[in-house]
């Protein structure tokens, strides 16, 4: 038998009721779990939510177009001002007045009118078949095409920066032609029906077009235009009074944008320019390739574009003493429905080559990822792009307008189970109606996504950002261990360490990321103190 003594009986008695009256508390929740809960409990109260995500901090925009990112009154306005009229049947704008059209000073107090043109120059009240809002979107550019946006294009990125910043982002990158159109007009002719589409042509059309003394003065021409712009969007924004906008905290990078309904030698015409343009202005950093992806030209070239930006991209690395240029590509933004029957086999391909070819550091929408057979196929490409980092810019409310994808018809879902970077963008805000916190919305309802994954998508949204400098962080798309020098320091605080303030002046990207997880600090202790 086994004895125990009463010592070890009665500190068995105690240990026992120590148990029952003492138990282990529970681990305290962060402040960042408590606002995620927060937020939940929001979700069945739709204003609440607009609320809450309205105030979030949002970090940055890459996927805008500045001409459709205008809000449709001004465009309106403008026009009326600069004497513009309009048809009451096709609603196309002209400057000067065309034979039968009507000023659009009319609109201002005819209303009925004021709504039609409304409704003809937007998304505003299409929700009809979706092939015909599709066309009607694309349309809608060419209907206002005739106010005269150059020359407004200092109101233009006030606009655009001012809504930014009232709905709390601190960057934003634009995307336009600036003029690339001159550089595809001026490459075209310098090609014969003989010549291969190789590295070695395409290197000497290079040097052959930008010897050219047109070339280099639609070059210089461009640099003042948007100096000037820069310049001027920050007067109207009142960035150097006491009453400031709140855009004036918003920076603004460029991204010189190809249109791909030109040939091959136009669209190479046009990347070259962005190329010797982005040498010349600091505030340009990349490249782009825009209008409807399904497009004729666009299907025809598709390959042989994404060659020679390739090839450019690799030549300008390579070259000693050339500014960084960065690539981002609208690519996947396709649907059946699109497509004709001979062309069905390019939603198997597009996002691959972008990647593989044209060196997309960025994807802009790849909704029809799923469809990708090339290679090893869809999984292969979604792993292969967490791999390099390559970032998806998505446009909910855009897919879900343009191509019907919303919910579980959209991909969203998969590119955050294979850990391929993504952020939310407005792509064109002004047409669609809508604004960044809309695009928030739609990420919380549609797709269901809690707070924490919002927060890592609008810190993505600046890790991928191209704006000069290095990341914030240690490892990419890792947000817990800041850089050595910012290390000890905390973004809720008023005074940095000499270090950490030395790291984000020379590093734009990094100060962007500091100002981010400034504004999340305050935000999340106002919810959750």
């Amino acid at each position: 038998m086994i004895k125990f003594s009463s010592f070890a009986i009665v500190a068995a008695l105690g240990l026992s009721a120590c148990n029952e009256e003492d138990p282990i508390p529970p681990v305290e929740k962060t402040r960042e779990e408590r606002v995620n809960e927060h937020m939940e409990s929001l979700r069945s109260d739709s204003t609440a939510l607009g609320t809450f995500l309205f105030s979030m901090p949002k970090g940055g925009d890459l996927h805008s177009h500045t001409s459709g990112a205008i809000t449709t009154e001004k465009l309106i306005a403008w026009g009326a001002e600069d004497g513009a009229c309009v048809n009451t049947t096709t609603y196309v704008a002209s400057n000067p007045c065309a034979v039968g059209a009507v000023p659009l000073s009319t609109t201002e107090s005819d209303r009925a009118l004021y709504d039609a043109v409304m409704s003809a120059w937007s998304m505003e009240d299409h929700p009809g078949p979706l092939l015909t809002a599709h066309q009607h979107f694309f349309d809608a550019f060419g209907k206002y095409g005739a106010v005269q946006l150059d020359s407004r294009n200092d109101d233009s990125y006030a606009d655009i920066l001012s809504r930014a910043g009232k709905h709390h982002q601190v960057y934003v990158e634009l995307m336009q032609g600036f003029g690339a159109g001159r550089g595809g007009s001026l490459a075209t002719p310098l090609f014969t029906s003989t010549d291969t589409w190789d590295k070695a042509t395409l290197l000497a059309k290079r040097q052959q077009l930008i010897a050219l003394p047109d070339f280099q003065n639609a070059l210089t021409a461009q640099a003042t235009s948007i100096a000037n712009t820069l310049k001027g969007a920050r007067t109207l924004l009142g960035c150097d009074t006491a009453q400031k906008d709140p855009g004036c905290d918003v920076d603004v990078r460029l991204l010189v944008s190809a249109n791909r309904t030109a040939d091959r030698t136009n669209v190479f015409g046009q990347w070259v320019y962005a190329y010797e343009l982005a040498q010349k202005v600091p505030e340009i950093v990349g490249v782009n390739l825009v209008s409807p992806e399904e497009n004729a030209n666009s299907l025809a070239f598709y390959q042989d574009e994404m060659f020679a930006l390739g090839t450019l991209d690799d030549f300008n690395d390579q070259e000693v003493g050339r500014k960084l240029v960065h690539v981002s590509l609208h690519a996947g933004e396709l649907i059946p429905s699109v497509l004709g029957a001979q062309d069905q086999q390019h939603m198997n391909f597009h996002i691959r080559e972008a990647v593989e070819k044209a060196h997309a550091e960025r994807i802009g929408h790849g909704a029809d990822v799923l469809s990708e057979t090339a290679g090893d196929g869809a999984e292969d490409l979604l792993r292969d792009m967490s791999a390099a980092g390559v970032m998806v810019e998505i446009c909910l409310t855009s897919n879900r307008v343009l191509l019907g994808m919303s919910g579980d018809a959209h991909p969203l879902a998969a590119y955050l189970k294979n850990n391929v970077p993504v952020a939310l963008a407005t792509d064109d805000s002004g047409i669609l109606r809508g604004d960044i916190t809309q695009e928030y919305v739609a990420a919380a309802t549609a797709q269901g996504l809690d707070y924490k994954t919002l927060k890592k998508m609008a810190r993505a949204s600046l890790e991928h950002a191209f704006a000069e400098g290095d990341s914030l962080w240690v490892r990419r798309d890792d947000f817990t261990t800041a850089a050595t020098a910012c290390a000890s320091d905390k973004p809720e605080e008023a005074t940095l360490s000499a270090s950490c303030e030395g790291f984000l002046a020379a590093n734009k990207r990094a100060s962007l990321q500091w100002k981010l997880e400034a504004q999340l600090a305050v935000f999340e202790r106002s919810i959750a103190p």
